[in-house]
């Protein structure tokens, strides 16, 4: 969901931050904080809002990345965090759905999610706000819109409306290249294609994988009419105060790339 180039990062070593931050005390004379700080994991330099556990903010409507199947939350950016978390001796625990436009200011504040995920795409502006891992896909954007519009040209959606989800690179790329275009922002990605089915808004701005899965699997009155090659990439935001466990998600997603457990997820979902 955003535009520009990313940075990535996990590391090893991670094991023992799912240890308690709080060791027993020594008997001896000896530093106790630094018994504490081994027994904690802290030897990798970072700690994490929940102990033992990698906390995961996402909006949970995005799919393929993203979706809750029930409770569940699942799709390709899931599998994978469950895979880094497992290289590095961590549980997984995903907070409920977030707003995409607050998970970076989220993660920036920091407190209530070690990550932030859910198709963010490294932008300059994001960058200022918080540092990002190794890339984990590439993107390009894409134009929706209902079969029977008659439109099969971004050139005719001059003037039309353009529903995305606020916050995203879809609605940025919009704003900026469709001439004399009328912005619709929501929250939630279903809600931008129930407003093209009801005809609140002409076409759809979203990642093209998100569009594709959506028309193939959801809304099969719509149709994608372009893609847009922005050569965004998809990474994992990481509070800048955390370079240690934007190094150690570095480290582990280099893992995961080389025994080939990557290539059988993006096999699964974006394909």
């Amino acid at each position: 969901m955003n535009i520009k180039k990313m940075v990535a990062l996990v590391a090893t070593g991670a094991l023992a931050a799912s240890l308690a931050l709080f060791g027993c005390s020594s008997g001896d004379g000896q530093d106790s904080g630094a018994k504490d700080d081994k027994a904690a994991g802290n030897e990798s330099g970072y700690t994490l809002v929940n102990d033992g556990k990698l906390t995961v903010a996402a909006s949970l409507d995005f799919p393929p990345f993203e979706n809750l199947n029930g409770d569940t939350p699942e799709g390709f950016e899931v599998e994978l965090m469950g895979l880094l978390a497992e290289e590095m001796g961590l549980e997984i625990n995903y907070l409920p759905s977030t707003k995409f436009d607050t998970i970076v200011p989220l993660i920036q504040t920091g407190g209530k999610a070690d990550v932030g995920v859910s198709g963010i795409t490294i932008t300059d502006e994001r960058l200022d706000q918080v540092d990002f891992t190794d890339a984990v896909c590439d993107v390009n954007q894409s134009i929706t819109v209902l079969k029977d519009s008659g439109v099969t040209d971004v050139a005719q959606l001059e003037g039309k409306k353009v529903g995305a989800q606020t916050g995203t690179t879809g609605y940025e790329w919009a704003a900026e290249n469709i001439k004399d275009v009328e912005m619709v922002g929501f929250d939630e990605m279903t809600a931008v294609f129930l407003a093209l089915q009801s005809g609140q808004i002409d076409a759809i701005a979203v990642d093209l994988p998100v569009a594709n899965y959506y028309v193939k699997t959801a809304y099969t009155d719509c149709q994608v009419i372009k893609e847009i090659p922005t050569g965004e990439q998809y990474a994992i935001a990481v509070s800048k105060d955390s370079p240690e466990l934007t190094k150690a998600l570095n480290t582990a997603l280099k893992a995961v790339r080389e025994n080939g457990k990557y290539d059988e997820l993006a096999a699964k979902w974006l394909q």
